[in-house]
């Protein structure tokens, strides 16, 4: 189902080994299934840094006697463990809603890469009901507003200096914008900013910032914040600008067959059995 990174014997993968039995031990102790647990460090860097923290999020689903309760327990989960990390959780219902409302996080969950826990099936499963029943353009817009809440970042016609973290996600979103744009608003971009860099036509001199700014952050060259070039100044400045296009496209209708099939869907995970 699930293996150690590939750093046997280091760090990380002692890491890796205490998150995959406090996954465990969630599942015997709060009578849950864990469907998929990832590392967002994935979605940015190849390998780790030395001061590396781990950021895990996961979906996972509680037994069907639980949600006929008039007192279900929360959708959502912040477990504490016993190595550096954050870990948190959605409940398979929050996932399935905040999916058809636009926000599509969840599918970059499921496509990370050496996974701590879950079911192999899965991550393909929800991302061809994302592809099936869920809205591309709401996606979209999903990742403009993260680039229009840090507008305000912008000093005349340049990005001031920002953690890296924050640069990671306005460029990901970024090459996201322009990969539904070059793709017609259809399918499921990569999650990995690698990947969609990839998968998106740009310029080579920006792939060439990106490549140099992952580079130096798996290096640990870059601590507190740090100033983007010039391309990747340019990429967000043009995703920003094409606002109000993607703002005047026609979104899909949520219907009761949508309904519907959200709810098979559901109830398929809720009875399948573990790996």
């Amino acid at each position: 189902m699930v293996g150690a990174p590939s750093q046997v014997g280091s760090e990380s993968s002692s890491v890796f080994f205490e998150l995959e039995k406090s996954f465990r031990d969630l599942e015997n102790e709060r009578n849950l299934r864990v469907l998929h647990a990832g590392d967002l460090s994935h979605l940015y860097l190849n390998k780790k840094s030395e001061d590396y923290y781990a950021n895990c999020r996961f979906i996972y689903i509680r037994s069907i006697e639980h949600y006929l309760s008039l007192f279900p327990a929360e959708d959502t989960l912040e477990v504490d463990v016993n190595t550096p990390a954050n870990v948190s959780g959605w409940d398979l219902k929050k996932t399935l809603i905040a999916l058809l409302k636009g926000n599509p996080e969840p599918l970059d969950w499921v496509q990370l890469k050496d996974p701590y826990a879950g079911h192999d099936e899965f991550p393909k499963s929800l991302v061809s009901f994302a592809l099936e029943y869920c809205d591309p353009v709401r996606f979209a817009l999903y990742h403009y507003n993260r680039l229009e809440r840090q507008k305000h970042r912008f000093d005349g016609v340049s990005l001031t200096e920002i953690v890296p973290e924050r640069l990671y996600d306005l460029i990901r979103s970024s090459l996201v914008l322009r990969w539904y744009n070059q793709n017609r608003y259809q399918g499921v971009p990569p999650s990995r900013l690698m990947e969609i860099a990839e998968a998106t036509f740009i310029r080579p001199v920006l792939r060439g910032e990106i490549e140099e700014l992952v580079e130096r952050s798996e290096a640990g060259m870059i601590k507190d914040v740090v100033r983007p070039a010039g391309a990747i100044n340019d990429l967000i400045l043009s995703e920003l600008e094409a606002g109000p296009a993607l703002l005047a496209r026609r979104r899909r209708a949520f219907t009761q067959e949508t309904a519907s099939q959200a709810d098979r869907f559901f109830l398929k995970w809720a009875v399948v059995p573990k790996n």
